[in-house]
């Protein structure tokens, strides 16, 4: 029995989910998904929801029951804060943890899991795009898409994360937009009211900011689109990679003086930035 504990946002959810496959494929045991960090968790804008954009998901994997659950997670935070230390081969905050504490049954903690290489990831990673790809894949718009990550970016709390300064994403399509004919250009933003369409109308005449919604439905329409410029954030990274886009790009930095090699995909293309 493997046990992994899920945190965070859709993105994050979804790099948990990859380790959970990767588990899944090489001991063919049960997987158990831990869901107590969100019953703990103060942060509305932070739920469970990967189920939604993906309702066969506890047909394949069972929750672990509340009340031992909430126990194996408290003593991860435990685990996590007082033994663990920060490696320089994951991203900063990101001390995850893998342990057997009682025969047959393993722990599994941490959110950014980095997609080496191997044969194990990329069996993993065609997985979850092979089974995610019929509840995500409509008629792709025609647009290229530019991710403006701000929200609690702004916060003193996630200054760690820095903000992607605009003048690099419109270099970025700009380059995009040589190599390829897009009928237009969509924004998407958790801080729409932030953006200042006059700096993008130089790229296109015809541009528009997503409407927004739940982050299920915007998370299916960025992965619908042509291009992707994706921003310092696993919601647009993993946009790209589900959505299956060929003209897709992540920064170089992820966060301050971190390179976004940190998550793995050297293939993915990689544009020059400041945080």
């Amino acid at each position: 029995m493997h046990e992994i504990i899920f945190k965070g946002g859709l993105g994050n959810q979804l790099f948990c989910l990859f380790q959970a496959y990767k588990i899944l494929i090489k001991y063919k045991a049960k997987v158990f998904i831990n869901l107590s960090n969100y019953s703990f968790s103060k942060r509305g804008d932070r739920k469970f929801i990967i189920n939604n954009l993906y309702p066969p998901l506890y047909e394949e994997f069972q929750v672990s029951s509340k009340t031992f659950a909430k126990i194996i997670f408290i003593t991860s935070r435990v685990l996590e804060k007082c033994f663990v230390l920060q490696s320089d081969e994951r991203l900063p905050g990101d001390k995850s943890f893998s342990i057997n504490y009682f025969p047959n049954r393993y722990l599994h903690s941490g959110y950014f899991q980095k997609i080496y290489n191997s044969d194990l990831d990329k069996e993993a990673l065609e997985l979850i795009i092979k089974k995610f790809s019929p509840y995500i894949s409509k008629k792709k718009n025609r647009n290229l898409a530019i991710h403006i990550r701000r929200g609690d970016y702004l916060s003193k709390d996630h200054n760690i994360h820095g903000i992607i300064n605009e003048r690099f994403l419109i270099n970025e399509s700009k380059k995009q937009m040589l190599k390829t004919e897009f009928k237009g250009i969509t924004i998407f933003s958790d801080s729409p009211e932030l953006i200042d369409l006059r700096k993008f109308r130089k790229l296109h005449r015809d541009i528009c900011i997503d409407p927004g919604g739940s982050a299920i439905e915007v998370f299916k329409r960025m992965a619908n689109h042509k291009g992707l410029v994706a921003s310092n954030s696993t919601f647009s990274f993993w946009a790209g990679i589900l959505g299956g886009i060929n003209n897709f790009s992540i920064p170089y930095y992820w966060m301050k003086n971190v390179k976004s090699s940190l998550i793995g995909l050297e293939d993915i293309y990689r544009y020059k930035c400041e945080l």
